[in-house]
């Protein structure tokens, strides 16, 4: 005790203390970084989290987007679209007539060659090819209904866009400060034209089964 006490004086507990007040402040500025960066991820996570939790539903939002859409595709009751989704109707109600008066008039002739009855086959051939040039018009109205729809639909969605994306200085905050959308030009070429194509596709497979469920439950209605 006697030798230790020879070397705690003044000035060595002052030099002691200094060396140990740097250690602490040492250690005090590598933890603060740890701490910043503990909540800068937590802040990300925490984002990240939002982010996940906003996903597509088809809920009330969803419809509503839809809805207004569908007014930008087709702006009025009375437009050329309107009149080519009249005439898809139309066209899809006729080929599914076409086709079960196909189905029944093939059924007679081969029922003709079975019974080889040449009178019959003749009549029923003879019919086959008169109606052969209405069922290939009707089936080119219904390819030309479908085709100028998609492509009426599509040029009103990519103007609309594209007068928005190019108003004032949106191209310029999309294209450098803003990177939630990417390939903003692929979304209003590619990606319009196939929701487009979707939206004809969906409405020629609906509308035949509601007319034909409608024309069916008219009679019973009477």
């Amino acid at each position: 005790m006697a030798a230790f006490s020879k070397y705690v004086t003044a000035k060595n507990s002052c030099v002691a203390g200094g060396i140990l007040f740097v250690i602490y402040l040492l250690k005090q500025r590598s933890r603060t970084p740890k701490q910043y960066s503990a909540k800068g991820s937590s802040q990300l996570l925490n984002t990240e989290k939002d982010v996940k939790k906003d996903k597509t539903a088809v809920d009330k939002v969803f419809f509503l987007r839809i809805l207004r859409i569908l007014n930008i595709m087709v702006p009025r009751v009375f437009c050329m679209e309107t009149a080519y989704l009249i005439l898809i109707a139309s066209m899809l109600v006729a080929r599914t007539y076409c086709d079960v008066w196909m189905i029944q008039n093939g059924t007679m002739i081969e029922s003709a060659i079975i019974g080889r009855s040449t009178k019959d086959f003749k009549i029923f051939l003879f019919s086959f090819i008169k109606f052969m040039p209405l069922i290939a018009l009707v089936n080119n109205f219904l390819k030309l209904g479908l085709n100028e729809l998609k492509l009426r639909f599509r040029e009103r969605l990519t103007k609309r866009l594209y007068d928005q994306y190019l108003q004032g200085f949106t191209y310029y905050k999309m294209g450098n400060l803003d990177n939630r959308i990417a390939n903003a030009d692929q979304l209003l070429t590619q990606d319009v034209e196939k929701f487009c194509n979707s939206v004809v596709d969906l409405y020629s497979n609906l509308s035949k089964v509601a007319l034909l469920h409608v024309h069916h439950l008219s009679p019973s209605l009477k």
